[in-house]
């Protein structure tokens, strides 16, 4: 039996859905201003750790867009404004969490470096030297040298292209020139207007983090041969990336969910009442035939 449970981050795993948390360790600024390699790997074996008691398999974490402004919203997630001391820290958290099986999702991909109107459309201009030497630079390292198998994309667009649907941020430079082999899961998808499932697939995005029913976060196209190529080729990476998690590992023992047994319980008692009472209908069928008789 396998379990693929997604959590978020980046300070702790976070269940949106029930409320529950683990253990909360430090936030991305403060370990990074250790300058520690070693401490950061340990953060990741912690994080890791964690999440493999609670049957979760991946983190959306660590966060390591840069320091643009002193003002961010996010700065206290975000290590620095130096790219290469925030993916030496990534790097070691990836691999530390890769420990126990536990794929980050490296996020947000990429030039996220502001959280006002992050999701309202958004446009990041930039030249191609200083995206490469500093805002793409942590995601590089933490690709290259930690060896993460799962990318979270950005709200932003780069440009006038949304950054979860490019590419050549997402194929061009990512896949291509880096070597990531995995998943590219998009920021949080509840029909801004702009997402879209048929765009994104086609252009490096392989799914959608959405609620049920969030517009435009399915495919609409599922029969022409771009669809298909590309769906089957988002497939190969989500599963990529799960079967080198401990999701697949054999020695993961998985606990099944308290609610889980409660059902099946209650499912029980309920199927041995209905016997019951046909069991007596049938007696007492029985007796007046006979009676009768």
């Amino acid at each position: 039996k396998t379990i693929q449970t997604d959590l978020d981050g980046p300070a702790a795993l976070n269940n949106n859905s029930t409320g529950q948390s683990s253990t909360t360790l430090a936030s991305g600024v403060f370990l990074a201003c250790t300058w520690n390699t070693d401490i950061a790997r340990e953060y990741g074996r912690i994080l890791g750790k964690m999440a493999d008691e609670i049957d979760c398999s991946g983190w959306y974490a660590p966060a390591m867009n840069i320091h643009r402004s002193a003002f961010s919203g996010r700065n206290f997630e975000y290590y620095s404004e130096d790219g290469l001391l925030s993916g030496k820290i990534a790097a070691q958290q990836v691999a530390g969490a890769m420990e126990y099986g536990v794929y980050s999702f490296v996020k947000h991909f990429a030039l996220n470096d502001q959280e006002t109107n992050r999701n309202n459309l958004c446009c990041v201009w930039f030249t191609e030297q200083s995206a490469r030497e500093i805002y793409l630079k942590s995601f590089e390292i933490a690709i290259k040298e930690g060896g993460t198998t799962a990318v979270m994309s950005t709200f932003t667009y780069l440009g006038t292209r949304y950054g979860g649907a490019h590419n050549g941020l997402l194929n061009t430079v990512l896949r291509d020139e880096w070597g990531f082999k995995g998943m590219v899961l998009t920021d949080y998808f509840n029909g801004y207007g702009y997402q879209d499932a048929d765009l994104q697939i086609r252009n490096g995005g392989d799914f959608c983090l959405s609620p049920m029913g969030a517009p435009d976060s399915i495919l609409h196209d599922q029969t022409s041969a771009t669809a298909i190529k590309y769906a089957r080729q988002a497939c190969k990476n989500i599963c990529y990336a799960t079967c080198n998690s401990r999701a697949y590992a054999t020695d993961v023992v998985v606990t099944t969910p308290t609610w889980q047994i409660i059902i099946w319980a209650v499912s029980a008692v309920l199927a041995l009442a209905l016997v019951g009472v046909e069991f007596i209908l049938i007696k007492n069928y029985k007796k007046r035939v006979a009676a009768q008789a």
